[in-house]
């Protein structure tokens, strides 16, 4: 059972392809067979964290009729861009547009690693495969360097003694990473 807007899952699609200069109305007039909730007040663009449209858009539906018509417009197209058109919610549309955008919290150090281009049918256990090796080089690296931050201006042994000092910091790590990877 789909939930009510109020605190529950919504009425929800996320558009991708939308032309960078796109316009409400203009999402508006693409999804005419559809009842948007509170009209063009129902469209959220995201925005990268340097404040440019990114493409993409979430647009609040009145009803889960509603969101099936929205879906048919998958893959038609606005002007010459190609639009897709995914089924969503109110706590992804929540989250992305509290984690994008020129307010959004530094996603520079957020510990996520963003993937694009992945292939359609890609597991995660391919994701996983294909990150293994490095994986355990970093938490060996981060381990190494949590006592490094602890201690960082002591002799750090590994192949051989390294300075840790806030300017040796860089090149301690890359130290530890090379002998890391020598190891195997």
């Amino acid at each position: 059972m789909m939930l009510g807007t109020e605190g529950g899952e919504g009425f929800v699609v996320k558009v991708r392809g939308l032309p960078w200069s796109c316009s409400a109305d203009e999402v508006q007039r693409f999804f005419s067979d559809c009842k948007i909730q509170n009209g063009a007040q129902g469209i959220r663009f995201i925005y990268t964290r340097e404040g440019r449209p990114s493409g993409e858009a979430f647009v609040e539906l009145e009803s889960e009729d509603e969101v099936k018509l929205a879906l048919k417009k998958d893959r038609e197209t606005m002007g010459h861009r190609y639009v897709e058109v995914f089924k969503s919610n109110n706590v992804e549309m929540d989250w992305v547009l509290k984690h994008t955008g020129p307010n959004s919290p530094d996603t520079a150090n957020d510990g996520f690693v963003r993937l694009r281009g992945l292939p359609f049918g890609c597991s995660k256990e391919e994701i996983v495969q294909f990150f293994s090796g490095i994986l355990k080089s970093l938490r060996a690296v981060e381990l190494k360097l949590e006592l490094i931050m602890i201690h960082h201006e002591s002799l750090w042994p590994c192949s051989g003694q390294v300075l840790m000092t806030d300017l040796g910091l860089v090149e301690g790590i890359t130290a530890l990473a090379e002998e890391l990877a020598l190891r195997g």
